[in-house]
């Protein structure tokens, strides 16, 4: 349960019946559309594809691996296509930098504002750590269908926060906010977080401010591409942070009136957060989509699985994704497993 001070102000202050409407939305609601869990299933195998591609590229790759040289997390989250085993927050900079590296041509991660892609590295690092967790406490772990609907979840906030943007700054910039307001909140709820905590974790991404990485310096990656992945990994670390916190909520009601997350500091118009959070950005994703541009992402993934892996690992990895009821049956970790590398990364 929120404060009672935060729930007095809800109809009052549109801050905070926007932070409050994300909570809610990320905690409880639930995703029994079949069409959005393959529509972001879908999206998920294009951006696993370009993940794939993207680490043959040296100069991406070459920002692959844990913040400390060498401090590698066993049993911690994995990012698929290598054997590496980071810290969540860590994990989810590398996988966002991959998973969203090339997408300006993809019909399945380009349709919003930004990129589809912004925040699978969050949700699927989170997911493995938790499916990982789980065996070794013996308990059920994390299936790729949860992940599917953590992903439908994302899409809608980013979707409804970048809805009407105002112009204050770049659309880049609010669809970036919009991507870590969403891991933020998708990730805190996957911990297992109150609504409480997920206004908290909101409220930290909120007040983020610009990059901490000096893209300028790496001119061999783009900005925004670095901007993004810092963006979801501080994303996680909010999430962490407010499961954390020894206060049920970060900030006070006069703070969230100040701050006002829905023109300030998320930009966009008051409109946008008075539409309920349901799955209408994944759904219209997913409309214009035909069954010859699914024949041609299967054909795309395949390829791209048989020229990175092993022939009988590309086989196996093959065989999962052929088959969408056993994929979404199937515990994250073990997915994440069948895209292991035994090489170096």
């Amino acid at each position: 349960m929120l404060p009672h001070a935060l729930l007095l102000l809800d109809d009052q202050t549109r801050s905070v019946g926007l932070a409050t409407a994300i909570a809610d939305y990320a905690a409880n609601y639930t995703i029994d559309s079949d069409s959005a869990i393959q529509t972001a299933r879908h999206c998920l195998i294009d951006a696993l594809g370009r993940g794939l591609e993207a680490l043959r590229d040296p100069l991406c790759a070459a920002l692959i691996g844990p913040l400390v040289p060498g401090a590698v997390m066993p049993g911690g989250a994995r990012l698929p296509g290598t054997s590496l085993e980071l810290d969540p927050a860590q994990a989810a900079f590398c996988a966002t930098l991959t998973l969203c590296r090339p997408a300006s041509a993809s019909a399945w991660l380009s349709s919003l504002n930004g990129c589809a892609a912004d925040t699978f590295g969050a949700i699927l690092t989170i997911a493995d750590y938790q499916a990982r967790k789980a065996v070794m406490e013996g308990t059920a772990p994390v299936k790729v269908r949860d992940v599917l609907a953590a992903i439908v979840k994302a899409l809608e906030i980013q979707g409804l926060l970048t809805h009407g943007t105002t112009g204050k700054s770049s659309v880049g910039d609010t669809s970036m906010r919009a991507a870590r307001v969403a891991a933020a909140a998708i990730v805190t709820a996957r911990l297992g977080g109150t609504q409480a905590r997920i206004v908290t974790a909101v409220s930290y991404a909120c007040m983020e401010g610009t990059m901490l990485l000096d893209a300028v310096e790496r001119p061999e990656i783009a900005r925004t591409d670095l901007s993004r992945a810092e963006s979801i990994g501080r994303a996680v670390r909010y999430a962490c942070q407010a499961m954390a916190a020894g206060r049920s909520s970060y900030l006070t009601p006069g703070d969230l009136r100040a701050l006002d997350l829905t023109v300030d500091t998320i930009e966009i118009e008051p409109a946008g957060s008075g539409k309920p959070f349901r799955t209408g950005i994944i759904d219209r994703l997913g409309h214009d989509r035909t069954a010859q541009e699914v024949a041609e992402l299967t054909m795309s993934f395949q390829a791209t699985v048989d020229r990175y892996f092993p022939a009988r690992q590309a086989e196996r990895i093959k065989a999962l994704f052929a088959a969408p009821e056993r994929l979404d049956d199937l515990p994250v970790n073990e997915l994440l497993a069948a895209l292991v590398t035994n090489g170096a990364r």
